[in-house]
């Protein structure tokens, strides 16, 4: 009869105990990752809110320099003519008048969520108008619900269509009033 060793009889395979460990270990890895992919959402979305809030002052201190609005539709005084910020190589509207004047770094920018910066004056419904009705806006373009949501609960009442910020259900744009 031949006797085993100890060593011989070892078993094969992971203990419940190592089953265990590992799972917990992956477990809070994934519940890091989630927490910092939140944590890099939600620096996107306070530099799209300190962005806007600095055109909100960069409007106002350029219309006291100059004594009129930055962005003026010639045609139609007293109105922002519709401008996106993403537009190549601009030569007029509210982002090109800040720029020239210095109160932007950057000519061409967009926002970390949405696809565009929108300055245009609230008409019509329609993609060249924004959401306040008769008002000079600041608007971000095709931004998802939620996010704008949140956004305009940072920046206003929480109601989305009163207040200096409003939002649409379908996620077409997140405006603040300028005037």
């Amino acid at each position: 009869m031949a006797r085993y060793s100890t060593i011989e009889m070892r078993q094969k395979g992971f203990t419940l105990l190592e089953v265990i460990t590992v799972l917990l270990i992956v477990g809070l890895l994934v519940t890091g990752i989630f927490k910092a992919m939140a944590l890099i959402d939600n620096v996107k979305l306070q530099r799209d809110i300190k962005f806007m809030k600095g055109l909100h002052a960069a409007y106002f201190l350029y219309k006291d320099r100059y004594g009129r609005m930055p962005g003026e539709d010639l045609q139609r005084p007293g109105r922002l003519k519709t401008i996106l910020s993403t537009q190549d190589a601009p030569s007029e509207g509210l982002f090109y008048d800040l720029y020239q004047a210095g109160f932007t770094k950057e000519l061409v920018f967009q926002p970390n969520i949405g696809q565009a910066f929108k300055a245009t004056w609230g008409g019509s419904s329609g993609a060249n108008y924004g959401l306040i009705a008769g008002q000079n806006q600041l608007c971000i373009t095709e931004v998802e619900v939620d996010l704008a949501q949140w956004m305009e609960a940072k920046m206003d009442d929480s109601n989305r269509s009163q207040g200096d910020v409003e939002y649409t259900l379908n996620g077409s744009q997140l405006c603040m009033l300028l005037s």
